[in-house]
Formats: structure tokens, sequence, C-alpha cells
């Protein structure tokens, strides 16, 4: 027999149930206000005019306060609808941990600063080197992965995650041991409490870098993953995807331009990726809640066009004038402002030709509709998934297990084969639900709970209304579609 379709990925194992909704709801509120603390403790350690800490109000500044503020504000919302969403979850982590480094390297900072004697200064220091890349990292990297579905998109995905948590735990656990940590924070003299013996410098550092890179490498992997489900996945998921990709392709080109060195533009591009990369979270949330999913194409399109537009230009104009500069140097011995204004032309002459290459490039994945029908299309794409039993069977049987956290379940036809199965199968049929009328589905079967309780009699009696309801509604597209025939 062909493989079921599987429609839940047992990858990452549910660590709620229902019983504990409303114990997460007010957890996400809880730490929704911790974030908020934390950028009045960032404001606190700012405003004493430490040099060794330059919190103001430039872009990088803004933005990295916005992350802090508003991945776990927007995560508790989403957690008040979706007490057990794990992309949320990652949103609270990655917030609170960037805070936290803040606040920890600010602290420790002022601490450190010659006449100060604050209490355990030197251990906040060395904790704010470890918070940003194991946590925010490994974070970002199992967002990636994970968003919007909630699942990894296939089996073969887990060692991407394991990959990104095993370099968070080597950079880490190296940050924390480092003897050098006092230079890596910019206090040259500062001895770490927790460092190894000096003699283990190299050996930290190969493992700083090691950690590092895994942990970056498993990000880039992440967004290759997001390509992988955005190809397989149905025009929902597709607009989700989109809109956290209109925000990663923007922040992506300001950190090519800030990556060139251009000087005060490189700073400005910068501290603009920065801001644009906090902005995330307000994009998932509108994903996730799926409002005006229609207008994210051609979005998408033009930053990806204007934006690939600007670093091309940007970085033949840095490295034309440089060459150019050179030249002048060469044959008249000093530089000379016609460079600025020979190159300027130069690129001037390559914008109209990029453009187009750029656009047919495009276009040719993201290309959007000029009609702007989208909107009514993809609701009755969502119609008539839930008018074919195939996919309506999928989107109940995932709902079942998720909602009464079972180890799994699968629907059944006629000859009580399973059609389409979710989490763990076979599993015990500690419930049984048959579909009313003939609708070529015979019933609906769970297994136990995952926490070994009995499920929940109001919650049976809620999804037999909905099988009620979803087999009056699949009666109903058969008869259109005999009709139509």
């Amino acid at each position: 027999m062909d493989a079921l379709p599987a429609v839940a990925d047992p990858v990452i194992a549910s660590w709620t149930s229902v019983r504990h909704g409303p114990l997460l709801r007010r957890l996400g509120l809880v730490l929704a206000v911790a974030a908020v603390a934390e950028v009045i403790g960032i404001a606190i350690v700012s405003g004493q005019g430490n040099p060794a800490f330059p919190m103001g109000a430039d872009l990088a500044s803004i933005g990295f306060i916005a992350s802090v503020l508003l991945f776990p504000s927007v995560a508790a919302l989403i957690l008040w609808q979706r007490p057990s969403n794990r992309v949320a979850w990652l949103m609270v982590a990655i917030g609170l941990a960037t805070g936290l480094g803040i606040v920890g390297f600010g602290y420790g900072s002022m601490g450190l600063a010659p006449g100060s004697n604050l209490p355990l200064a030197s251990y906040a220091l060395v904790l704010s080197q470890v918070l940003f890349v194991p946590v925010a990292g490994a974070g970002i990297a199992s967002l990636l992965l994970i968003y919007p579905t909630d699942r990894l998109p296939g089996r073969g995905w887990r060692v991407v995650l394991a990959a990104a948590l095993l370099g968070a735990a080597i950079y880490g656990l190296a940050a924390l041991v480092d003897p050098s940590a006092g230079a890596r924070s910019g206090f040259p003299t500062f001895r770490n409490p927790l460092g190894a013996p000096t003699a283990w410098s190299s050996a930290v550092d190969n493992l700083i870098t090691l950690g590092n890179s895994v942990v970056t490498g498993s990000i880039v992997a992440g967004a290759v993953s997001l390509a992988v489900r955005y190809q397989r996945s149905d025009p929902v998921v597709a607009a989700q995807i989109r809109w956290l990709a209109l925000v990663g392709s923007v922040a992506a080109v300001a950190f090519v331009v800030a990556a060139l060195q251009a000087g005060p533009v490189s700073d400005v591009a910068f501290g603009i990726g920065l801001v644009v990369l906090a902005t995330m979270p307000v994009a998932i949330g509108i994903a996730i809640s799926r409002y005006h999913l229609f207008d994210i194409d051609r979005l998408i399109n033009r930053a990806l066009v204007y934006g690939s537009l600007t670093a091309i230009l940007a970085g033949v104009f840095t490295a034309a004038v440089g060459l150019a500069q050179r030249l002048f140097v060469v044959l008249t011995g000093e530089s000379s402002d016609a460079a600025v204004v020979a190159t300027t032309l130069v690129v001037a002459t390559l914008y109209a030709p990029v453009r187009k290459r750029l656009e047919a490039i495009v276009d040719r994945r993201f290309k959007y509709e000029e009609l702007r029908f989208g909107e009514h299309r993809n609701r009755l794409e969502e119609l008539l998934a839930m008018l074919e039993p195939g996919r309506a069977a999928a989107s109940l049987v995932q709902m079942a297990v998720d909602e009464l956290t079972a180890i799994g379940g699968g629907v059944l036809d006629a000859s009580g084969q399973p059609v389409v199965i979710a989490g763990a199968w076979p599993v015990p049929a500690t419930v049984r639900l048959a579909f009313p009328g003939d609708v070529g589905l015979e019933a609906l079967v769970l297994g136990p709970r995952r926490d070994g309780r009995s499920h929940d009699p109001r919650a049976i009696r809620d999804l037999e209304e909905l099988l009620a309801l979803a087999s009056a509604a699949l009666r109903v597209g058969a008869g259109q579609g005999r009709r139509a025939t």
C-alpha cells in the first residue's frame, strides 16, 4: 500500500495540552511585561553616560530596543489565541534573550567603570556574551525551520535543528569560559571570573568561531527550508511565508550594504537592517492572523528588485571609486574628486539595464498579479479546499490531534483503511466518531492523550459538531460537482 500522507510532523513533540492554555496565556503576557522591564533597564543604564555602552537615538539602538519589545509583545498576542504556538514561544525567547544580553552588557560595563563597584558586574558582562548568539541565533534558525506551520518541513531537517542547538551550545560554553572575554567586550584588563587558563585561549577561540559558524549556517539553512516549504505549500501557507520573505529580503540587502564598509553609508545600512529585522514579529503576526495576504506579492517583487539593485549599484560605486582614486594617485600623485564624478556617471548608466535584468529574474519566481483579484481567489481556494474530501480530512485530523492533544489519529474510508493520518499511527481507538451521511469518509479515529488522561467529553462533543458541519459541507460540494458534470 502507498505511504500515507502524514499531515503532522512529530519531530518536535508537543509540550502543551488544552488544560494548560490559560496558564500559558498568562505566562506569555508576563514575559511581554518582562520585555518592557528590560527596555526600562536599558534606558536606565544608558542614561548613566557610560561611553562603553553607546545606546542612544541611532538606528542600531532603535533596532535592538524594538526587537526586545516587539518579539515578546507580538508573541503574547499570538499566544493569547494559540497558547501552544511554537513560533510565538521562539519569538519570546529571542526577544528576552536579546534584552537580557543588552541589559547584562550595560550593567557589566557600568560596574567595571573606574570608581564603580557594582555587585556581580563581571558575571553580568560574561553572561551577556553568552546570550546573543546561542539563544537569539539558534532561536532565529529554529523559527525559520518551523514557520509558519509549527512543524519541520520534513524529517531530514532535524539535522539542521540539531546543528543549530549544538552550535549554540558550543558557542555558549566557550564564551562562558573565554579567558579573552574582556578584550572581546572592550575591557582589555578585565579578567573573566569563570575563565579557563590563558593557555586555552586558542582552543576557546576556535570553539567560538566554530559555534558561530554552525549557528550562522543553520540560519541560512533555515531560510532554504522556507523556500522548500514555499514550493510545496498551499496558497495560505505560501502567503504567510511571503510576509516573512518581505522583511528578510529588505534586511538582507541592508546588511549586504553594511558589509561593504562604505563609511557612513554602511553604518546607516546596518541600522536600517536592524530596524527592519525588528519588524519581523509584526510580519509574522499579520501572516499568522492571515490578514491582507493578497497584497504581499507586489511588495516582495519590488523589494527584491530595488533592494538588489541598491546593493549591486552600491557595491559597484564603492569598488569603482576606490579603483579610480588609485588610478589618479598613480597618474597624478594625488586623489581627485573627478573619480567620484566619473563613477557616478557609470553607476547612472548601469541603472536601467541592471534593473530590467533583475526584474526578469525576480518575476520568474515572485510574479505578482496586476489585477487585484487576489483576495477573492484566496477565499475561493480556501473554500474549495474544505469541500474536497482528502484535504478536508487532512485538516480535520490535524486539528483534532492538536486540540485534543492525542498521540495520533486518522480518518478512515468506508473499507476501514486510513485516508490521512496525523502524529503516531496506528493508535488505539480511544475516540471514534463517524461522519454523518455518505461523504466518502467513514470515521475519525483518535488515540489516547499524550499526558495519559482521559479525553474531555466537552471536547468530544465539540468535535462531533465539527464533523457534522464538515460532512454537510462535503455533501454540498459533492452535489455541486454532480450538477456541474
